[in-house]
């Protein structure tokens, strides 16, 4: 069982290889490396399937609020694992970014993984690009999670504040 979930995550992990390596070396980088905390909410969801969370990230280049939404659903190779897409959008003092994400969770431990495509952005973030990676496990309430990555594409003179 668990080495399905791992082979399913690593087919994730081919098809997306391609979305990490977006980024030239003229490019700033900057490293991500954050939790998150969300939880479920109901009102205003436009989730399909009416699954959708709010969180924190606390600390770092995101620090901020974040909402999710479900927009796909389906199994994967077993009944243990589902698949799903979603926009995940973080919201900081700089800008926005928006996500596209593509995630597996496991419906025994709770456990998922999630790559996080940049596919647009305001004030900071607005030519922000590159991949992130969420992992982590669903509480009664949401998720507990971890982001890490890199976001590319960010101006290096300082914040813009308008």
């Amino acid at each position: 069982m668990r080495r399905t979930c791992t082979a399913t995550i690593a087919g994730l992990m081919i098809g997306l290889v391609s979305v990490s390596a977006r980024a030239d070396d003229s490019e700033k980088c900057a490293p991500v490396n954050a939790p998150i905390t969300a939880s479920y909410f109901v009102d205003g969801c436009m989730s399909p399937f009416g699954i959708c969370t709010a969180g924190v990230i606390p600390s770092g280049l995101v620090t901020g609020t974040t909402l999710f939404t479900v927009l796909t659903i389906q199994p994967g190779e077993t009944e243990d694992v589902l698949l799903y897409t979603g926009e995940f959008v973080i919201s900081t003092f700089f800008g926005d970014i928006v996500i596209h994400d593509r995630g597996a969770l496991n419906s025994v431990d709770g456990t998922f993984f999630e790559f996080d495509e940049i596919v647009s952005g305001t004030g900071k973030f607005t030519n922000a690009n590159g991949t992130l990676f969420t992992q982590g496990v669903s509480t009664p309430t949401g998720f507990d999670s971890t982001i890490s990555g890199q976001i590319c594409g960010t101006p290096d003179e300082g914040p813009i504040l308008d």
